[in-house]
């Protein structure tokens, strides 16, 4: 297939879905179709927001969300510290050649997603008219992407965001209605008791970040606009007794 045909056929599909989980399904096959093993389209969070709230499709594995967020990985992440400065697509091995050397806890967020199988991916920075900054991020091991790969990828990007981020505005949920994960139903049975975020956390041992973000997580999928809300609608369906 010619560049132009793959570049438009990626294009055609992202634009014609309605539903966030079809921009969803899209991502997925230009992940598979590169090698990729996941990605994430996600706004970049300010200094007073807070990451789980600017996810907008996650498409890799929630372990390495989890543990992401356990260790407020945010604040080393040089990945995200080059979409801060820079409009260009970029690799992640790119960060770690960069005239400055990346402190050791950069470093140490590299070796965690190598850990996992993500050793090095590929970053699209977006920037929407009204200031949002984003990111689609691509990982995985042994892509040697091509110039015109990296253009198509480029291209995807910026269409797969202005799609998400034109749905959003049409007054469609962030995630349609879907059954929470366990992990996320455990979440909303303590709070079901009246255990805060905190609590939650020292129960389960993780951190209340990570409580915070199945919590919210959970009241995504169930159409819920708060947690009292989530657990209300889990009571009626019978997902927590």
């Amino acid at each position: 297939m010619c560049v132009q045909n793959r570049v438009f056929g990626y294009l055609d599909k992202i634009q014609a879905e309605t539903q966030l989980d079809g921009v969803l399904s899209a991502l997925k096959d230009v992940s598979d179709d590169f090698g990729y093993t996941g990605f994430i389209l996600c706004g970049i969070p300010e200094a007073d927001e807070q990451l789980e709230e600017l996810v907008l499709l996650q498409g890799w594995s929630s372990i390495w969300t989890e543990r992401y967020l356990d260790q407020n990985f945010i604040e080393d992440d040089p990945v995200v510290e080059r979409v801060r400065h820079t409009s260009l697509p970029f690799e992640w091995n790119e960060v770690s050649r960069m005239p400055v050397p990346l402190s050791n806890q950069a470093n140490a967020v590299m070796d965690e997603a190598a850990s996992i199988g993500m050793p090095d991916g590929f970053c699209v920075p977006v920037y929407s008219p009204d200031g949002f900054q984003a990111s689609l991020s691509f990982g995985g091991e042994g892509v040697d992407l091509g110039a015109d790969d990296r253009h198509v990828l480029h291209l995807i990007g910026i269409y797969a965001h202005n799609q998400v981020r034109d749905l959003l505005k049409a007054g469609q949920p962030r995630r349609p209605a879907k059954v929470p994960t366990p992990r996320e139903i455990e979440c909303l049975k303590w709070a079901s008791m009246g255990k805060t975020s905190w609590d939650i956390s020292q129960i389960l041992m993780i951190s209340q970040h990570t409580a915070d973000w199945y919590l919210a997580s959970a009241a995504k999928k169930l159409g819920a606009v708060n947690r009292t809300q989530a657990v209300a609608e889990a009571l009626r369906l019978g997902l927590i007794f």
